[in-house]
């Protein structure tokens, strides 16, 4: 790739350019300064920036009673401060004064404009306050407030004006002489570049290092692409960055006749992962870098610094050098580093199957089962096993052949799915109930030899179906044990060989079948029971509903590892408010659970007192869905002595990433590192993987990777990466279409769907990122936001938001549409979301896995 495209560059003048910040700044002062006469003069100051910008009054505050040691160190939290709280909830762009008197002496002074602004516009407003001002002061001898003057900027720096919410940041100042400043301004010299264009190239260079860029173009060559880049902010293309030039803006020495000097502020506001200021080039190379706090720590975004310097000095002494060789590393090295610490591969065939782990139990009567009262043990369950095997074997079930199970919940379940494992054919596990045209559709695609129930089946709509048009048959396992014993009734299976179907919720289009390896679902249950503890003594909940894999992955663990598995009741098991005394009665040890579903647990838990009761509970495992910090926080509160963890990964690779929730969370709860037997990447649209805090698509490398979708030869999503897939691999790739980003530490966090990204009035908008922040109103308990699509121009014009309110100690529903408005317009600030709200009078309706049903809610939405 060469590196025009890796840098997504087409012209030489950028379109991301941004043609204005909104900008802050910060004065110290000392001497006298006439409060009374800076408010008039901040009024007519504000109108040099034009009839749209409405000055806000002048905002004065005493801290002088604080008596701090460092008056500087204050200064500087105030602008920060300043800077980084929400902006005004008034309409249209605002411009505000604040400022605070430090101590008898000294005041510190604050201009914002939320406003775009260019350097040559701030600069006039400043220029109009301090002739207005000296004008209002005329020669006057005293102040009328008596306030402190003499004026000492505290340059805050500022943050794009884009439609998205603004982040703490921290800073990160450099000043930098001697040959670097030298050798950047000979370098721009010979190219015709400016100084600027220079650092600018030093600074994509770092970040097409970060992504892995190997192509073959030189810094001369990135250099050459924005020789000059226009003063102000510019949005770095495909990178989570803003370059900011500051360098031709007019020094400022002396502001209302008194003297100047910058100081930096210890927080600003940013909306990008990294903005590189430049504030000057001659004599000195000076600015600085802001991050966002909730990416980098300090650490982090100091080695970013270092690394840039380290670059920027060997691209300047030898500018052919190609960009893929410049520092920190060469560009194998790279490759090693960013690689060589992701846990290995388990071997393939180095697991026995699921089913021959589970009968090596069967030596024990340690309890397998517990199902409403009764309990089966290991020896009991492994001669259910054995007869459901036998019972397949006398209906022509071989090895390879497809079984459907479709049983109430109970002992004979789990052995029914034991016994398809043992005969060695590939098991699609269904619970009763409707099925609709989804669970024909599974069974026209698996082709299955047959359907295992229990008991009486004739008014089943869907079996009735499977009989009659696909000539299936149905094998009733209950009764009498077989008295057959056909030759090679458990015939060995190899890893390769496939252990079970799984198939996509359907939620959009036909459902697709996931077959998975015997070697990949034995690897699974063994890291699960084992890292999670659910070995003995262990009382697991099989709460997931057996259509979704989850399921599978929790019974599988719970018995490999030599637990008790816990069957709860159809009836009981989505209703949290049975749900939680059942929880209590049989003092479960583990769930694995959705996010939203916890949620409804943990408010019964919370209304009713009931976490005591929980005392057994030491783990709570969330899975498919983004998990709140809000709901970890809950958790902590109510459950003290529970683990949380969050796992992440589609059911083509099983599972992909775990993490321990432990601490305070702030931000989205990150789904951690890989499982052990799997690779994830965060690729760019490029194929090169993403600096530390830049979103990306989430790719898993993994010998477990499913082979493919039956009955279809789509090999999209398993395209393999191309520079890292060597020649000799076992493992395959899995494109996800799930949106992540690497922290600092190494940890990823799910950023949503690429589906759920959508565009309003050119906005790009997530989803997620919508119900995230709507669910952190104290009215709100949960909601769920669905596009409304125009059928003629197939345009989203709005949005639906569906919300189940909090309801007071009397009953009532609390919160308004206008509340919830208004807490979306300051988190997203200038971007305004046509949304209706919709007041649910329960809770929003749920699929079988637990998940928001969001067919249903955009069936509502299209009949209201």
């Amino acid at each position: 790739m060469n590196i025009e495209a890796a840098a997504n560059h087409s012209s030489a003048k950028p379109s991301a350019y941004l043609p204005g910040f909104p900008r802050y700044a910060g004065y110290r002062l000392s001497g006298c300064l006439d409060l009374s006469v800076l408010r008039p003069a901040w009024q007519t100051a504000v109108r040099t920036l034009g009839d749209a910008v409405t000055a806000d009054p002048v905002v004065f505050t005493d801290v002088t009673a604080l008596s701090v040691d460092d008056v500087d160190a204050l200064a500087a939290a105030l602008c920060g401060r300043w800077a980084t709280e929400p902006a005004s909830s008034a309409p249209g762009p605002r411009a505000g004064l604040f400022a605070a008197r430090l101590t008898a002496t000294d005041l510190v002074l604050f201009v914002r404009v939320d406003h775009e602004t260019t350097d040559e516009g701030f600069g006039l407003l400043l220029d109009a306050l301090s002739a207005a001002y000296l004008r209002g002061r005329g020669k006057a001898e005293t102040c009328e407030d008596g306030l402190p003057g003499g004026i000492r900027p505290v340059v805050a720096p500022a943050a794009p004006v884009q439609a998205h919410p603004r982040y703490e940041g921290g800073v990160l100042p450099f000043s930098w002489d001697g040959d670097q400043v030298r050798q950047v301004g000979e370098t721009a010299a010979a190219r015709d570049a400016s100084p600027a264009g220079v650092v600018l190239a030093a600074f994509r260079a770092l970040l097409l290092r970060h992504g892995g860029y190997t192509g073959d173009g030189t810094f001369d060559r990135l250099l050459g692409l924005v020789p000059r880049p226009p003063r102000g902010a510019w949005s770095v293309p495909q990178h989570d960055a803003v370059f900011v030039d500051r360098s031709a803006a007019p020094a400022v020495s002396r502001l209302a006749g008194l003297p100047a000097r910058p100081v930096v502020p210890d927080r600003v506001p940013v909306t990008t992962g990294l903005a590189l200021v430049l504030d000057t080039v001659s004599p000195r190379l000076s600015g600085r870098l802001e991050y966002r706090k909730s990416v980098y720590d300090a650490a982090a975004a100091a080695d970013v610094l270092e690394r840039f310097r380290t670059l920027l000095e060997v691209a300047v002494n030898a500018p052919d050098t190609p960009v893929a060789a410049l520092p920190p590393h060469t560009p194998d090295a790279a490759v090693a580093e960013r690689y060589a610490a992701l846990p290995a591969f388990t071997p393939v065939g180095g697991s026995e199957p699921v089913h021959v782990r589970v009968a090596a139990h069967a030596r024990t009567t340690a309890p397998a089962v517990e199902w409403r009262g009764d309990t089966t043990d290991y020896a009991s369950l492994d001669a259910i096993a054995l007869d459901v095997a036998r019972r397949l074997a006398a209906a022509g079930v071989g090895h390879g052949d497809a079984v459907a199970v479709r049983m109430p919940p109970g002992p004979l379940r789990i052995a029914a799915l034991l016994g398809v494992l043992s005969r060695g054919a590939q098991l699609l596990w269904l619970a009763p109930g409707s099925a609709g045209e989804r669970g024909r559709s599974m069974l026209a695609t698996l082709r299955p030899s047959c359907v295992v129930v229990e008991g009486e089946h004739g008014a089943d709509e869907l079996l009735v179906w499977y009989r009659d048009e696909l000539g299936g048959r149905v094998l009733d396992v209950a009764g009498e044990p077989s008295k057959s014993a056909p030759a090679g009734l458990t015939p060995e299976v190899a890893p390769t060989d496939l252990a079970y179907v799984a198939f996509t919720s359907g939620s959009t289009g036909r459902p697709k079948g996931i077959p998975q390896s015997h070697a990949a679902l034995s690897q699974f249950a063994h890291w699960m029971g084992t890292q999670f503890a659910m070995g003995p003594g262990a009382r697991v909940v099989q709460w997931v509903s057996p259509e979704h894999d989850p399921a599978l992955a929790e019974v599988c663990a719970t018995l490999v590892a030599g637990g008790t598995l816990h069957v709860v009741p159809d009836d009981i098991r989505i209703n949290p408010d049975r749900l939680v005394p059942w929880l209590a009665e049989q003092r479960i040890t583990h769930i694995q659970t959705v996010p939203s579903f916890a949620r409804d647990l943990l408010d019964v838990i919370t209304q009713t007192g009931a976490g005591p009761r929980l005392g057994a509970l030491s783990h709570i495992l969330l899975m498919g869905e983004a998990l709140p910090a809000e709901l970890v926080a809950g958790l902590g509160a109510a459950l003290p002595t529970a683990r949380v963890f969050n796992l992440y990964g589609p059911t083509e690779v099983v599972a992909a990433t775990w993490h321990e929730v432990t601490g305070t969370t702030r931000g989205p709860v990150p789904i951690g590192r890989p499982i052990p037997g799997r690779q994830l990447l965060i690729l760019d649209e490029h194929d090169l993987t993403c600096p530390v805090g830049v979103t990306g698509t989430i790719v898993v490398r993994s010998p477990y990777v499913t082979p493919g979708y039956l009955g279809s030869d789509d090999r999209t999503p398993f395209r393999p990466v191309e520079w890292l897939d060597g020649p000799g691999t076992t493992a395959g790739w899995y494109r996800t279409g799930d949106l992540g980003r690497r922290l600092p530490d190494g940890a990823v966090e799910f950023r949503g769907r690429e589906d759920f990204q959508i565009k309003l009035s050119g906005n790009r908008v997530e989803l997620t990122e919508i119900e995230a922040s709507l669910s952190s109103h104290a009215s709100v308990l949960e909601c769920a936001v669905v596009p409304v699509v125009e059928e003629t121009s197939g345009l989203i014009r709005r949005l639906a938001v569906h919300v189940v309110p909090r309801r007071d100690d009397d009953g009532q529903p609390v919160g308004s549409a206008s509340e919830w408005r208004a807490h979306l317009g300051r988190h997203f600030g200038p971007l305004n979301l046509p949304a209706t709200f919709h007041r649910a009078t329960g809770r929003l309706p749920r699929n079988t896995a637990g998940k928001v049903d969001r067919s249903r809610l955009r069936a509502q939405t299209l009949a209201a």
